[in-house]
C-alpha cells in the first residue's frame, strides 16, 4: 500500500506551533485594542509616528467605522475573535490526538480559520494602501496570521478537507461564541465618528455660507423647546442639515445628543478668557495638545467661527493634560511632560489675541514638544523669558489645578470634554453645529429623523 502523505495526518507539533501563533495572536489583538482605546480616549498610539505611518488613521477609515457600527466590534476586537477561534481549534485537536481521538473535523476547521484569517489580512491591508497610511501594529497581525496560514494551509495541503461540513460549522460556532463573548466591551468601544463630522460639517459650512439666520430673532425671542427656534430659517437650516448626513453622522448625533439630554448640569464657573461674545451657547472645552482628538476639535471650533458670526457662541478653552506629572487623576507618567508645560504655556497666553492661533501651533506640532520648543512656538506672542516665568509661577499652576478639578465633576476618562451650556456633551462636529443653531436645546423637531440612540454610546 503506497504511505500516506505525512501532510495529511498534522503532527502533534504541528498543532502545538499552531496554539503558539494563536496565543501571540490574542496577545497582539488585546494590545491593539487598548492602543485603540487609548486613541479614542485622546491619546495618541504608539504607532503613530507620521502622516505616513499612523494606525489611527487606518483605524478611522470608513471601512473600520462600519465594521465597528454594524457589528458593534471594532477591527482589533474582530482579530481578538479570530485568535481565539486560532487558538482554541489546534488545543481541542491536541487533546484529541494524545487521546487517540479523530481530528478530521477540526482539520478543516482550523484550514478553514487560516484561509479567512489570510482573507481579511488582504482585505485590511488593502484597506491601509488606500487610506494612504502604513498601520505598523497590523503589520504584526498579518505576519502571525501569514504564519498560521503557511502551517495550516500549506504545511497540512496534503490533508485537504476532511468532514468538511462539521469542520466548518465548528468553526463557525467557536467563532459566534468568541463574539458574543467580546460584544460588550467592544460596544462600549468609542466609535471614530468625530473624524468623519469634520467632513459634514465642511458640506454643511458650504452650503449655507453667507447665511447665518436672523440672529436678532435668535437672540431675542429665545427658543420653543420641543417645537423648534423661534426662526424659521434656523429651524430650516438644522433640519436641512440633519436631512444630508451619512448613516454613521446620524447615529453620532443621535449618541451626542443622548449623552448631552443625560447629562447633570452642573453650574459654569466663572471662565478666565473667552473667545467670542457673550452668547446663547457658551461651550467649555478641556483638552490636551497631544490629543488627536482634541486637535480635530480645535479645527472644529475653527470651522465653527467661519460659519456663524459673532454672538451665536462664545468659547472657554481650558486644560486638562493626560499625564500623572501635573493631573492626580492620570495614572501614566511621560519623561518630558510635555503636555503639562504646554497647558501651562496656553494658560499664560489664554488672554492674548492669538491664543487660539498659538494653541493650532501646539495641535500641529504634538509629536516633537518640549519645554523648549512650546516656548519657541509662542516667541512671536510673547518674550521667552517672561513665558518662562509665566510658566513655573505659583499663579499659572493654581489656574491648572483649577481647570483639572474643574472638569473631573465630568467624565473625566479622556479628552477632549465638551460642555455646552455646563452640561456634557461631545466634540462631535454636527453636535455642536446644531446646538449652536437650537441655542443648546436638545429636542428639536428636525432630530426626530435621526435614529435611536445607543444607550451605551461613549464619544468624547
Amino acid at each position: 500500500m503506497p504511505k500516506p502523505d505525512a501532510s495529511s495526518s498534522p503532527s502533534a507539533r504541528s498543532l502545538f506551533a499552531l496554539a503558539a501563533v494563536g496565543v501571540a495572536a490574542a496577545l497582539w489583538s488585546l494590545f491593539q485594542w487598548s492602543e485603540l482605546l487609548v486613541v479614542r480616549s485622546g491619546g495618541s498610539a504608539f504607532c503613530g509616528i507620521g502622516d505616513a505611518f499612523d494606525c489611527a488613521t487606518v483605524w478611522d477609515t470608513g471601512f473600520a467605522s462600519t465594521v465597528h457600527a454594524v457589528t458593534g466590534v471594532p477591527v482589533a476586537g474582530w482579530g481578538l475573535v479570530w485568535s481565539v477561534v486560532a487558538l482554541g481549534l489546534p488545543l481541542f485537536a491536541l487533546f484529541r490526538k494524545v487521546e487517540g481521538r479523530p481530528v478530521a473535523s477540526l482539520v478543516s476547521a482550523i484550514r478553514v480559520t487560516a484561509a479567512a484569517g489570510a482573507v481579511s489580512v488582504v482585505v485590511l491591508a488593502s484597506v491601509s494602501l488606500t487610506a494612504g497610511a502604513v498601520c505598523l501594529s497590523c503589520v504584526g497581525t498579518y505576519v502571525l496570521v501569514g504564519a498560521y496560514a503557511a502551517i495550516a494551509l500549506y504545511g497540512w495541503r496534503g490533508a485537504g478537507f476532511p468532514s468538511a461540513k462539521p469542520g466548518v460549522l465548528g468553526a463557525a460556532g467557536v467563532s459566534l461564541a468568541a463574539f458574543l463573548l467580546l460584544l460588550y466591551p467592544g460596544i462600549r468601544t468609542p466609535t471614530p465618528e468625530v473624524t468623519s463630522g469634520q467632513a459634514a460639517l465642511s458640506q454643511a459650512g458650504a452650503e449655507h455660507h453667507g447665511q447665518p439666520g436672523h440672529h436678532g430673532q435668535h437672540g431675542e425671542a429665545g427658543f420653543a423647546q420641543g417645537g423648534g427656534t423661534s426662526d424659521e430659517a434656523t429651524d430650516a437650516r438644522l433640519a436641512d442639515f440633519v436631512s444630508d448626513l451619512g448613516r454613521a453622522e446620524r447615529q453620532g448625533l443621535a449618541d451626542s445628543l443622548l449623552i448631552y439630554q443625560r447629562s447633570p448640569d452642573v453650574p459654569l464657573r466663572e471662565p478666565r478668557a473667552v473667545m467670542g461674545q457673550p452668547s446663547p451657547v457658551h461651550i467649555t472645552e478641556f483638552s490636551d495638545v497631544q490629543c488627536g482628538h482634541c486637535a480635530r476639535l480645535h479645527a472644529t471650533m475653527s470651522q465653527l467661527k467661519e460659519f456663524f458670526p459673532e454672538g451665536w457662541f462664545s468659547v472657554d478653552a481650558r486644560n486638562y493634560p493626560l499625564d500623572g506629572s501635573c493631573n492626580p487623576h492620570v495614572e501614566r507618567h511621560s519623561e518630558d511632560a510635555a503636555s503639562c508645560h504646554a497647558a501651562r504655556a496656553r494658560i499664560c497666553l489664554e488672554d492674548h489675541d492669538h491664543a487660539f492661533d498659538f494653541s493650532g501651533r501646539l495641535f500641529e506640532n504634538a509629536r516633537n514638544l518640549s519645554a523648549d520648543r512650546i516656548v519657541s512656538l509662542a516667541e512671536s506672542y510673547m518674550e521667552p523669558s517672561e513665558l518662562r516665568a509665566c510658566m513655573d509661577s505659583e499663579e499659572t499652576e493654581e489656574k491648572l489645578r483649577a481647570d483639572i478639578e474643574y472638569a473631573a465633576q465630568h467624565d473625566a476618562h479622556g479628552t477632549p470634554i465638551v460642555l455646552v451650556n455646563g452640561r456634557q456633551g461631545t466634540s462631535f462636529g454636527p453636535f455642536l453645529y446644531a446646538m449652536i443653531l437650537t441655542g443648546g436645546v436638545g429636542e428639536h423637531p428636525a432630530f426626530s429623523e435621526l435614529p435611536r440612540p445607543n444607550p451605551d454610546a461613549h464619544m468624547h
